[in-house]
Order: C-alpha cells, then sequence, then structure tokens
C-alpha cells in the first residue's frame, strides 16, 4: 500500500470519527451544564435561608412553660450560640416532698398557626431530682429550615415519684471565683456529708441574666463521679468571656448524684 493510500484511508476514517467526536463533547458539556445548575441552585437555597435567618427574630418566639403535681418548668429562655443553633433553656422544678426519676422533657413546637409543627422527647441528663431542687436544662432545635415557622415552644416533664428517703447528700461550696485572661474561673468543694455512698455525680453551674432566665449552662470539673459518705473533693469551673458568651448577671450550683443504697 502507498503512502498516497495510506493518507487517504485516515483522511476518511478521520471524516467518519468527528461526528462521534462532536456528539460526545455535547453530552459532556450538557451533563457539566447540568450539575453547575444543581449546584448553583443549592447555593441559591442556603442563600434565601440564610437571607431569611438574617431577617429572623428568635426574641418574638413564645415558651410556655407547664406545671404538674408537685413539678414544674420554670426560667425559660431562648439563645442563639455562635453556630446559628437555637438553644432552648429553663429549669425542671421539684416542688414536692417526694423524689423525682425516670424523668423526661416533652417540647413541642408551634407555627404561627398553633399548629404542632415538631414534638420531642429528650433526657434531661439526670434521672434524679430531689425534693425542693432545681434540674437545669439545654437542648438544641435542630430543624434550621424551620425557624421561620417557628412561633411557640410548649415545655413539659414525664417523671415517676419515688417516696424512699435517700441516704446520700452531696452539698457543693464555691470558695472563691477571679477573672483571668478573659476568664471567669471558680474553685470550691463537694462534700458527702450523707451515710451511704453516692455514684454518677454530676456538678452544674446554671448562668441567669437579670430576669432570672436561664442564659448557659456550665459542667464543672469533678475527679471523681461517685463518693464515699463523708469523703470530699474539689472542684474547678472555668467560663471564656468572649462575644459569644451570653450576658449574665448571677450563677448558681446544682449537685445531682445518685444514691447506691436506695435508688432502683
Amino acid at each position: 500500500m502507498t503512502n498516497a493510500e495510506i493518507t487517504k484511508k485516515n483522511t476518511v476514517f478521520i471524516i467518519l470519527l468527528l461526528p462521534l467526536i462532536f456528539f460526545v463533547f455535547l453530552m459532556l458539556s450538557s451533563c457539566e451544564r447540568i450539575g453547575l445548575a444543581e449546584a448553583e441552585a443549592d447555593l441559591d437555597s442556603k442563600k434565601d435561608i440564610e437571607n431569611e435567618l438574617i431577617f429572623f427574630n428568635y426574641d418574638n418566639i413564645k415558651i410556655e412553660g407547664t406545671s404538674g403535681i408537685g413539678i414544674r418548668i420554670r426560667n425559660c429562655n431562648i439563645e442563639l450560640d455562635s453556630f446559628g443553633n437555637l438553644i432552648i433553656l429553663g429549669e425542671i422544678e421539684n416542688t414536692s416532698s417526694s423524689n423525682k426519676t425516670n424523668i423526661f422533657l416533652t417540647f413541642n413546637f408551634y407555627n404561627k398557626k398553633q399548629e404542632v409543627m415538631l414534638s420531642e422527647v429528650v433526657s434531661p441528663g439526670v434521672n434524679f431530682l430531689r425534693p425542693s431542687t432545681k434540674l437545669p436544662f439545654s437542648h438544641v432545635f435542630q430543624y434550621n429550615d424551620k425557624f421561620i415557622d417557628l412561633n411557640k415552644v410548649k415545655i413539659g416533664a414525664d417523671y415517676k415519684d419515688y417516696f424512699k428517703n435517700i441516704e446520700g447528700n452531696a452539698i457543693a461550696r464555691q470558695e472563691k471565683f477571679f477573672y483571668e485572661d478573659e476568664k471567669l474561673k471558680a474553685q470550691g468543694s463537694v462534700s458527702n456529708i450523707g451515710e451511704t455512698k453516692i455514684i454518677n455525680l454530676v456538678l452544674l453551674a446554671t448562668f441567669y441574666n437579670q430576669k432570672d432566665e436561664v442564659v448557659f449552662l456550665k459542667k464543672c470539673f469533678l475527679p471523681e463521679d461517685e463518693m464515699n459518705a463523708r469523703e470530699q473533693q474539689v472542684f474547678t469551673m472555668e467560663v471564656l468571656l468572649d462575644k459569644y458568651t451570653p450576658d449574665f448577671t448571677h450563677y448558681d450550683f446544682e449537685v445531682f448524684f445518685e444514691d447506691t443504697a436506695k435508688l432502683p
């Protein structure tokens, strides 16, 4: 076969291949445009939500705490944290003379038509509440796309009565607090003045604004989460005071535990 014949065949092959190359190019371009359009649509949707949140005033959301026999929800508040999450805070108060256990919080979220949009049942993280004490709680509303529709939050509590007396008794004392490196630091001690060992020991600091509404919670560091009778241990607490820290005027400590001799 001569060079002229080879060149001729190559030319014919290229001519026949051109439509296929053009078709593949069109398909790739089309896929790229579709993918770009979907990405732009997602970006526009996110921008719409962000633009709506700019004008979203969470202070207008109503909070309704319910009361039952021997228990009530109080000092409720809503805050927006540094990540843009809506935080619902408050306290469960045991107003009875009996212990409460198996505690759960119930949240019903209403829209502007007073229709229930969502319902949630969550554990406050502590399973035992003594008489005449209060348990602070903090709950994150995770449905950012429903911020705009949210009009009211109704909070309740489910629990069981536990009528036996407990022998453990932990109390906390703040011994000093000071400011250092833009931090509030507190130190103190927790003592078990009861007659039996306690377990699952938790120490929480609840921070309030001037209206006594809960603005945030802080778990204090304890070396051990259990204590024998007449035992004592020290605790520390640090709070970074920056632009993301909610304004507070005062705080209080609450101790929670379970009594190994009495609790089921």
